[in-house]
């Protein structure tokens, strides 16, 4: 008689082979792709299938040589690779297959005062394009936070393609972090790039913060799940959505630390946003009462 011992070795074993196939095929995935299969990996990631790419992307090719890697690869030029990469905003050292990180990650902590001048640098190379940001959190208030600025390079059919650019190095819990990324957020705002907010699990983020991962798909998912929605410009307006997640209760350092440094950029001009409901003196007066607040609670102790 078999026992619920050796059905259960048994599946043990078949999930192990599962997962040993699945490496060899990843593994020998890896090993097979050129540059080739790369580019044309590139172009479907964004919503552009491989028939569609010479309509999209022009450069003298036709479908013909789109329909496998030799034929591709005996047209690829170095300009074409540099314009691809220019296109989606990725590093030609990831399409030559030389290094593996994708993207070139945007760093403005500590950076307020170059969040406005990157902003027009973007839409002044694409006046055309239609330019906005998802800010992602981690659902479990720690960890990175990503700031995710999208614009669209074109459509095919009624489907607009998207190119992204990754502004990384915030930790979502530390004050000073969350500080700097709230004025990053009113600055956006301000110059009329809309950003909405989602979280994703604080592991889901890391695979992508760092831009180690092409972003995208033709569902536009950015390669993660996505979860609910929130509205990042509440750090900017609300002390209390501003402050949940920093530090805890026992410790007020970071509550403190946070209040004094969103007041300090407020005062230089980052924190207004242009929105109607941002009236600098009404939003200014709560943050200031909630820092009152604060030292009163401890006083009192």
């Amino acid at each position: 008689m078999i026992g619920l011992g050796d059905i259960l070795a048994a599946l043990n074993i078949l999930e192990k082979l599962g997962k040993y196939r699945s490496t060899l095929r990843r593994a020998s995935t890896a090993k097979e792709e050129n540059v080739a299969s790369r580019f044309v990996r590139l172009f479907e990631s964004h919503g552009v299938h491989r028939n569609q790419i010479p309509r999209f992307f022009g450069h003298g090719l036709s479908v013909k040589d789109v329909q496998d890697e030799v034929s591709l690869l005996s047209k690829l030029e170095e300009s074409m690779l540099d314009d691809a990469c220019k296109l989606f905003a990725v590093r030609r050292e990831w399409l030559d297959g030389a290094e593996p990180t994708v993207y070139s990650c945007h760093d403005f902590y500590k950076r307020p005062q170059d969040v406005a001048s990157f902003l027009k640098l973007l839409k002044d190379a694409n006046p055309d394009g239609c330019l906005e940001g998802v800010l992602i959190a981690p659902m479990e208030l720690e960890g990175p936070a990503l700031l995710v600025l999208s614009e669209v390079i074109g459509a095919v059919g009624e489907r607009a393609i998207h190119r992204y650019h990754l502004c990384n190095n915030w930790h979502y819990e530390y004050w000073k972090s969350r500080a700097y990324l709230a004025a990053c957020i009113a600055i956006s705002w301000r110059n009329a790039v809309y950003i909405n907010g989602r979280f994703a699990a604080k592991r889901k983020i890391e695979r992508i913060a760092y831009g180690a991962v092409l972003l995208g798909s033709s569902d536009g998912d950015l390669s993660i799940p996505l979860g609910r929605r929130w509205d990042p410009e509440d750090m900017v307006l609300r002390p209390d959505l501003f402050l949940k997640g920093i530090d805890s209760e026992e410790n007020k350092f970071g509550i403190d630390s946070a209040l004094k440094l969103w007041l300090t950029l407020e005062g230089q001009g980052y924190m207004a946003t242009g929105l109607a409901m941002y009236r600098p003196t009404e939003v200014r007066q709560r943050f200031q009462q909630e820092l009152d607040k604060l030292h009163g609670a401890e006083q009192g102790c």
